[in-house]
């Protein structure tokens, strides 16, 4: 039962495992969102919430 794409996806699957791995050994995660990030966020909400509330009041 191992057809091409059967071989395929697995290769693809390893390729993804090792980047995975070497993205590990990493202390800062490229992308990672920190609470810096996760606060600003909750803030911009808050505004548009009690913006779009008080513009509709």
């Amino acid at each position: 039962m191992n057809s091409q794409p059967d071989i395929e996806r697995a290769q693809e699957l390893e390729r993804r495992i090792r980047v995975y791995e070497q993205l590990e050994e990493l202390k800062a995660w490229p992308g990672a969102l920190n609470a810096v990030d996760y606060i600003a966020t909750t803030l911009m909400t808050l505004v548009l919430v009690v913006g779009f509330y008080l513009w509709g009041y």
